[in-house]
């Protein structure tokens, strides 16, 4: 049987199943039409903004107004939700010198100018002074407290001292805060790197380490975000865009930065949460629309767990247009068999330890991307085709990473057992959180 991809802006994966392999479902994230007119949307949302007064009323008389902008890892559509935002703060007497843009990288790379002007549109970016969010810089960060997770709280001085912020986002599948968007870009976005670590390894127990598509309230993670978020004084607005599977704006939800994330989750969930009939042995599940970085293709194996059988096989189809981009991945890797040995030797909790306790020169993000990756190599084969990242890490993960599909679907197809296997094919795996029926 043939299975085919999209890959790439135009391109076409065409994939030659084993003829023993049954094909129980190919899971697409459901259709929205987009928005006929997004600034009239955008401005109606601002007009009558969820659990908040209309935007207007909340601009202060004096004191800064901070836009929180996420970075060029995530889909949302910046220079369309920015300009319409910054005119109305215009238009309500803020000047153009008391309105401060931070980009909320958490621990990603700083952008440059001219990813920075095109993100937000050169008619933002050079009306208003805007920067880079630095974790690390413990001068830049405003300490205020720990919430009862254990998490000690510091954010970014400049949005953490204003008087009004506004978080420009979209609300899209997360591997662990279960949907992004809402209070996200705060915490990373524009958290100490402190913060972010402790924030990023919590889950309900070390074997719960997936939590995509998760109810808010059920959450750690979430629940985490929002509490250290209302530390913070002033007022804080969201405005976030709710994307189809095409990459285009199908709502926009403003206001109350729990409230209109509520809303704009529900619109979220009728799009991105697919049933599956049951977990297969053999998943395919490929980064598109994520196709920029390792960071954005990875998702579209974080996001299986539910969907895969324990010991079953999960294929990756990560176009990487920048190939790693700015991850560091270990110099050296054991054999898959040990290597799942000693895994399944140390079990959930002995994995949670030692990401816990790795040298204080490993980065957070890595640290949570190591738990994430033992976790699920513990339980299933895992196995991703690649070419660019084959050409980035110069042929070192030969066991794993494959620029040829053949030999990628025979080695699944050796770990099998070469017996009949279920399968699941999911064309836009970044963004679908697979549902049980």
């Amino acid at each position: 049987m043939q299975v085919k991809m999209p890959w790439g802006r135009d391109g076409e994966l065409v994939l030659d199943l084993p003829s023993h392999w049954q094909v129980l479902a190919q899971a697409r994230p459901a259709g929205m039409p987009a928005l006929a007119d997004l600034t009239r949307a955008i401005h109606q949302a601002l007009d009558q903004p969820q659990g908040l007064p209309a935007l207007e009323s909340l601009v202060p008389a004096a004191g800064a107004v901070a836009l929180v902008v996420d970075d060029i890892s995530r889909p949302t559509p910046a220079h369309l939700l920015a300009p319409p935002l910054v005119q109305r703060l215009l238009a309500a007497g803020v000047d153009p010198e008391r309105i401060r843009l931070v980009f909320a990288l958490g621990t990603h790379r700083a952008m440059t100018k001219s990813e920075m002007r095109s993100r937000v549109t050169p008619q933002v970016f050079d009306r208003i002074q805007c920067q880079n969010h630095d974790c690390r810089d413990a001068t830049g960060l405003v300490r205020l407290g720990k919430t009862r997770f254990g998490t000690e709280v510091g954010f970014n001085r400049v949005v953490a001292e204003a008087k009004l912020r506004i978080l420009i986002g979209t609300i899209e599948p997360h591997p662990q805060a279960g949907f992004g968007g809402g209070l996200k870009n705060l915490l990373p976005g524009v958290a100490g790197a402190e913060t972010i670590g402790r924030n990023h390894l919590l889950m309900p127990s070390p074997a719960q380490y997936h939590m995509i598509g998760t109810d808010p309230d059920a959450n750690p993670m979430r629940q985490d975000i929002e509490e250290a978020a209302q530390m913070l004084p002033g007022q804080t607005f969201i405005l976030n865009s709710v994307l189809n599977p095409q990459g285009e704006a199908a709502r926009v939800v403003a206001g109350d930065p729990i409230a209109a994330h509520r809303q704009g989750l529900a619109a979220a969930r009728q799009i991105y949460c697919v049933p599956i009939p049951r977990p297969a042995d053999v998943i395919l599940s490929n980064s598109h629309p994520m196709d920029l970085d390792l960071r954005q293709g990875v998702k579209a194996v974080a996001n299986m767990p539910a969907a895969v059988k324990k010991g079953g096989v999960i294929l990756g189809f990560f176009r990487c247009e920048l190939g790693l981009e700015q991850v560091k991945l270990p110099a050296t890797f054991p054999p898959m068999g040990l290597l799942r040995l000693l895994l399944r030797g140390l079990g959930s909790r002995g994995i949670y330890w030692l990401a816990n306790h790795l040298p204080a020169s490993v980065p957070v993000e890595e640290r949570f991307i190591i738990n994430y990756s033992l976790q699920m190599l513990k339980d299933y084969h895992l196995l991703i085709y690649s070419p660019n990242l084959v050409r980035d890490t110069r042929g070192k993960y030969r066991q794993m990473l494959y620029d040829d599909l053949p030999a990628l679907l025979a080695r699944a197809d050796q770990l099998l057992g070469r017996r009949r296997a279920e399968v699941l094919v999911f064309p836009q795996g970044a963004v679908t959180v697979p549902a049980l029926n």
